[in-house]
This record gives structure tokens, C-alpha cells and sequence, in this order.
């Protein structure tokens, strides 16, 4: 498991958008599902992280490149895995904790600590 925002281990924090032009202005980027910011990241090169809702969204955010597929709902996140596991997705599944346990018990790939997202509404 990758763990991202924990305070002994070195990460990149990952830069919530909310709109175009911050695409520019940053990297490692993350933000809900929108084709129109994934087109722009991908043609600008930009390393990007989906918060997906839904199956279809955790599908094309795989099939479009992004880094971590970021879950809120937990039913959705089993889904997500089991989805990750049959078609072998590129893209790692990721929730936001408040605490590692969370994100051992659902097996996630990726814990990120909300402290790791700049801008963030989890604050």
C-alpha cells in the first residue's frame, strides 16, 4: 500500500482543481470526474488523479491515465477493486483517510491522508 501524507513518510502533495486554469498552474493534480480538465491535463502532460463517483468514471479514469482513481463512497471502493483486479487497471484505487486502518481493512492501493491535498475541502 502506498501511503500518502503521513508525516515520517516523503511524499508530493496532490493539488485539488476546480477549475481550468489551475491546470496550468500546477501539477500532480486531482479533481472530480470532468472530461474537458482530463483532455487539458493529458495535452499539457500533467500527472492527474480522478475523485470518481461512479463505475463508468472509475473506468474511463483508468482508461484515461489517471494516477490514483480517488473514492469516497466505501461501497463504491469495493467495487473499484474488484473492478482494478478483473481488468487490471494502470490506475491505482485511493481513499482519503482519517486513519491507515480504514484503508488496510478496504484494501485499498493507496491511503492519502487529507493533509496531502493542497486547496482541499476535507479540511
Amino acid at each position: 500500500m502506498q501511503i500518502i501524507g503521513h508525516n515520517l513518510i516523503k511524499f508530493d502533495y496532490l493539488n485539488l482543481i476546480k477549475n481550468i486554469d489551475e491546470i496550468y498552474k500546477f501539477d500532480n493534480l486531482l479533481f472530480t470526474y470532468n472530461e474537458d480538465f482530463i483532455k487539458i491535463s493529458i495535452k499539457e502532460n500533467k500527472k492527474f488523479s480522478i475523485l470518481a463517483k461512479t463505475e463508468e468514471e472509475i473506468v474511463l479514469a483508468n482508461a484515461m491515465g489517471a494516477k490514483f482513481i480517488v473514492l469516497e463512497n466505501l461501497i463504491l471502493t469495493k467495487n473499484a477493486i474488484n473492478l482494478a483486479e478483473f481488468y487490471l487497471f494502470d490506475s491505482k484505487i485511493a481513499i482519503i483517510c482519517d486513519d491507515l486502518k480504514t484503508a488496510i481493512l478496504n484494501k485499498v492501493d493507496v491511503c492519502i491522508f487529507k493533509n496531502a491535498i493542497k486547496n482541499n475541502f476535507y479540511e
